[in-house]
C-alpha cells in the first residue's frame, strides 16, 4: 500500500498511528515537518496478513520521489484533510495513481477532529464526487483523527477489505527491483531497499546491478517487513544485503536483476495527458520517470500531429540516459524542469526500430499492439513483436530470453494456438518465425533456384541445402538449418519445388540443350578423353577452347553437366573421365579383396599404370567414394586397403 495526498494532510502521522512506525527518519524531514524521502513501514492486519506501506512525499517539490514510491504498489491510501479538502497536490497524486494503473484504494479523511459533523459530511461528499471521474471511483472513505485515534479500527478494516481484492501476482522467472534507498550496516556492508517488481529473490542468489557492466553481486540476507526471510517475492517490500556492492557504485534509477538485461535508449509507449495541462506538439521535450529511473527525453507523436489535454496517443521516446525498461512498465512524464506532471503511460516495446516515417501500416500495427499489450493476449503480442524485428527463425528459449519471460510461458501460448506467427516442428523442437519473414524467405529460395536454372540451363540438378543456407545467411542461427529444411519440404508439398538427387529444382524443370551447346559439350568430353591415363589439365583445355571460340566461363558449366551425367568425376577442382576410372577400378578392387593387408604403393603403380598425378587423383576419388582407405604403418609405408563398401562393389561386380 502506498500513501498519497497533499502536503501536511497527515499521511506520515496516519501511518505512525496505524503502525507505531515513524517514517520521517531524516533530520531534514524532522526540521521541515514534511516527508522528503520515501518512508517504509508495514501493517499486520487482523486476518493475519501483513502489508508493506510506502509513505511518499506530498510536497510539489518531491513529486518525482512520489512516483518512485508509487511504482509497484497494489493499492493506495489517499489522505485528504477534512478541514482543507481536495488540494492541488491531491489532484496531481490522483492523476499519477491513475496513470500508473492503480485502481484500488481507501480514502482516509484525516483531521476529522478539527471540523464539525456537517463540515465532515461536506468534505466526504466532495471527495466522493471528485473520485467518480477517476480510477478510484467507489473507494471507501473513512474519517480519522491521528490525535484521538477515532476511526482507526474502521480504517484498518477498510484496508483489509481492499487488500483482500488484490489478485495474486504471477511470480515469473525474472527478478527486478528498483533501488530506492541504499545504506551501509556496520559489519554487513551495503543494504538496498525497494519494491519487488517481478520474480523472486533468495539468499545466496547472484544478481546484477543495472544498467552498467557491473560484476555480479551476491545476496547475503533478506528482510521483509523488518523480519529476516529466505525469499522475497513480487509485490514485497524488501531490504537486501548485497555482497560486492559499494555505495559509491550505485546511482539513482538503477535496478537489481536476476539477469543481465539490455539497456535501451528508445521505447515505444502509450501515453495519456492529464486534463489540466497544455497541449503537446509533434515533438516535445519531457522528463520521463519510471520507478526511481528518471531521464530527459525527446517525445515523438506517432498516431497524432498534436495531443490535447485529456487525450492519448502512441509515441516514441528517445531517452537521454540509458535505462532498463521492459514492456508493460508504467511511467510518468513531466515537463523538462520536472515541476509539472503532464501525464503517464506504459511501455509497449522496449527495443523498437526507429520510426522515421509515420506510415498508416506502422500506426495500425502500434494501435493493435497498444490495445493488446495489457490484455491476456500480451504474451502473444510481445512474441509477435520480437519475431517481426528480425528476419530469422527463433526457438522458444531464444524468444523467452529476449522477452525475459519463462520458456513455459512461450510454450503455453504456442499450445493455445493463438499465435500470430508460424510455428514449425523440427528435429530440434519448435521453430517460430514471423509469417511475412517466412514468405520473404520462400520468395528468396525460389529466386535462388530459378537464377541457378537461368545460369545453368543445361543442368538437370539445382541448388543443394548448404548452398541455399549460405545465400540466405541462416547458418549463424540455432534454428536456421532446421527451419530451412522444413520450409523447403513445404515448398515441395506446395508444388513449387522438386528434388533432384540432393538438390532442389523448380517444379517441372528440364535441361535445355541446343545443337551448338551439345556440340561444344561433345568437344570438351573428347578433349578429356584424350588424356586417357593422365590427369587432365584444365588450363590446357581452356587454351584450346579459346582457339575454338568457347569462352572459359562455359567450360565450368559444361564440366558440371558432364559430372551430373556421370561422365566425369570430381575431387575438389580436379577431375577424371569415368571411363578412365572404370578401366582400373575393377582391377584394383579385385586385387584388394584377396589381400587382407592391402597393397603398397609400388604394387598399386604396377597394377594401375598411368602417370603419378593420375594415380594420386584416382586414389583421392576412390577414398572420397569410400571404396578404399589409406594406412601408414610403423615404417610410414603407405598401404591401400579395401573398405566394406568397396568389398560390396567388388562382390557385386559393379564397375563404374
Amino acid at each position: 500500500m502506498g500513501t498519497a495526498g497533499h502536503v501536511d494532510h497527515g499521511k506520515t502521522s496516519l501511518v505512525k498511528a496505524l503502525t507505531n512506525i515513524d517514517c520521517d527518519t531524516h533530520k531534514e524531514e524532522k526540521a521541515r515537518g514534511i516527508t522528503i524521502n520515501l518512508g517504509f513501514s508495514y501493517l499486520d492486519l487482523p486476518n493475519g496478513d501483513s502489508i508493506g506501506i510506502v509513505d511518499v512525499p506530498g510536497h510539489k517539490d518531491f513529486i518525482n520521489t512520489m512516483v518512485g514510491g508509487a511504482c509497484g504498489i497494489d493499492f493506495v491510501l489517499l489522505v485528504i484533510a477534512a478541514d482543507s479538502g481536495i488540494m492541488p497536490q491531491t489532484i496531481e497524486h490522483i492523476n499519477i495513481i491513475s496513470a500508473l494503473g492503480i485502481t484500488r484504494g481507501v480514502v482516509a479523511l484525516t483531521k476529522i477532529d478539527l471540523v464539525d459533523e456537517e463540515l465532515a459530511q461536506m468534505a466526504q461528499d466532495e471527495v466522493a464526487e471528485y473520485l467518480e471521474k477517476t480510477s478510484l471511483k467507489g473507494a471507501p472513505i473513512v474519517g480519522f483523527s491521528a490525535i484521538s485515534g477515532a476511526g482507526k479500527e474502521e480504517l484498518i478494516s477498510a484496508i483489509q477489505d481492499v487488500s483482500s481484492t488484490v489478485p495474486a501476482k504471477e511470480t515469473g522467472d525474472l527478478f527486478r527491483m528498483y533501488i530506492d534507498r541504499i545504506f551501509t550496516v556496520k559489519g554487513f556492508g551495503s543494504v538496498v531497499t525497494g519494491s519487488v517488481l517481478s520474480g523472486s529473490i533468495a539468499k545466496e542468489q547472484e544478481v546484477f546491478l543495472l544498467p552498467g557492466d557491473n560484476p555480479k553481486l551476491r545476496v547475503r540476507s533478506i528482510e521483509r517487513h523488518g523480519r529476516p526471510v529466505d525469499l522475497a517475492f513480487v509485490g514485497d517490500r524488501a531490504a537486501i544485503n548485497l555482497i560486492g556492492l559499494k555505495n559509491d557504485e550505485f546511482s539513482k534509477g538503477q535496478i537489481i536483476s536476476s539477469k543481465q538485461l539490455p539497456e535501451t535508449s528508445m521505447v515505444d509507449a502509450t501515453i495519456s495527458l492529464f486534463d489540466n495541462v497544455d497541449a503537446l506538439s509533434l515533438w516535445s521535450n519531457v522528463t520521463l520517470i519510471s520507478g526511481t529511473y528518471e531521464t530527459q527525453a525527446r517525445m515523438h507523436l506517432i498516431t497524432a500531429d498534436s495531443i490535447m489535454p485529456g487525450e492519448g496517443a502512441i509515441v516514441q521516446l528517445h531517452l537521454n540516459k540509458p535505462g532498463v525498461l521492459l514492456g508493460r512498465d508504467r511511467f510518468i512524464i513531466r515537463n523538462t524542469s520536472a515541476d509539472i506532471t503532464l501525464g503517464g503511460g506504459y511501455i509497449i516495446d522496449s527495443s523498437p526500430l526507429h520510426h522515421r516515417k509515420r506510415t498508416p501500416k506502422l500506426i495500425e500495427y502500434l494501435q493493435n499492439l497498444s490495445q493488446s499489450i495489457l490484455s491476456e493476449e500480451s504474451t502473444n503480442e510481445m512474441v509477435s513483436i520480437e519475431l517481426r524485428k528480425e528476419m530469422r527463425p527463433f526457438t522458444p528459449d531464444e524468444i523467452a530470453d529476449r522477452l525475459h519471460i519463462s520458456v513455459d510461458e512461450v510454450k503455453t501460448m504456442i499450445g493455445s494456438g493463438s499465435g500470430k506467427f508460424l510455428v514449425f516442428d523440427s528435429s530440434i523442437g519448435q521453430i517460430l518465425i514471423d509469417n511475412s519473414h517466412s514468405q520473404a524467405f520462400e520468395g528468396k529460395v525460389l529466386r535462388i533456384v530459378s537464377d541457378f536454372h537461368s545460369k545453368n540451363p543445361i543442368l538437370p540438378n539445382g541448388v543443394d541445402l548448404n548452398e541455399i543456407i549460405g545465400k540466405l545467411g541462416l547458418s549463424k542461427y540455432k534454428a536456421g538449418k532446421d527451419y530451412l529444411e522444413v520450409m523447403l519440404e513445404q515448398l515441395v508439398i506446395k508444388g513449387q519445388l522438386d528434388k533432384h538427387t540432393n538438390t532442389y529444382i523448380v517444379k517441372g524443370h528440364r535441361p535445355k540443350i541446343n545443337q551448338q551447346t551439345q556440340s561444344e559439350i561433345d568437344w570438351l568430353e573428347g578433349e578429356i578423353l584424350k588424356y586417357d591415363m593422365e590427369k587432365p589439365v584444365l588450363s590446357e583445355i581452356e587454351e584450346r577452347a579459346g582457339d575454338n571460340k568457347i569462352h572459359k566461363s562455359k567450360l565450368k558449366l559444361y564440366l558440371s553437366y558432364l559430372a551430373g551425367e556421370g561422365r566425369i568425376q570430381f575431387y575438389q577442382s580436379d577431375f577424371l573421365h569415368t571411363s578412365a576410372i572404370s578401366k582400373v577400378k575393377p582391377l584394383l578392387l579385385s586385387k584388394l579383396i584377396d589381400s587382407d593387408n592391402g597393397i603398397d604403393i609400388p604394387e598399386f603403380k604396377e597394377l594401375v599404370g598411368g602417370t603419378k598425378r593420375f594415380r594420386a587423383l584416382l586414389t583421392d576419388i576412390l577414398v572420397a567414394q569410400k571404396l578404399i582407405s589409406l594406412r601408414k604403418d610403423a615404417e610410414t609405408e603407405t598401404r591401400i586397403l579395401i573398405t566394406p563398401n568397396g568389398r560390396k562393389q567388388a562382390n557385386d561386380g559393379i564397375s563404374r
